[in-house]
């Protein structure tokens, strides 16, 4: 059992269920939101282990959920996994400049997405 949290944010209600299943079933908390602001407010209440992100959200974008969060400095090192269905390099390029730890494209295959969270929270 893992005993470790994420937060997961994205605007598609089936990614964040299928994603708090997987990782509830493998022993970690899991709080799952569907915007960018509700993001930004869990990170800070719940203080997770990790944070997985979607980018292209209607409020506030995850580029700039990434960016708040690395400008508070008790979210400097939270590991931040950005899961998107943007395969551009330009994506990838600005959410690792906004902050990202890593960046995994939809759709996600959840073994290795239980193995990126497992990689950047040793």
């Amino acid at each position: 059992m893992s005993g470790k949290t994420i937060a997961v944010v994205d605007d598609e209600p089936f990614t964040v269920e299928m994603i708090t299943m997987f990782f509830r079933m493998k022993g970690y908390t899991v709080h799952g939101v569907h915007s960018g602001t509700e993001g930004l407010i869990v990170v800070q209440n719940e203080k997770p282990d990790v944070l997985l992100l979607d980018l292209m959200m209607p409020d506030i974008e995850g580029f700039e959920v990434a960016e708040r969060l690395r400008a508070m400095p008790e979210f400097v090192d939270l590991p931040i996994v950005v899961i998107s269905a943007r395969i551009d390099s330009e994506a990838r390029q600005r959410a690792m400049a906004a902050g990202a730890t890593a960046y995994m494209t939809k759709p996600l295959k959840m073994p290795e997405v239980l193995a990126e969270v497992e990689r950047v929270t040793a």
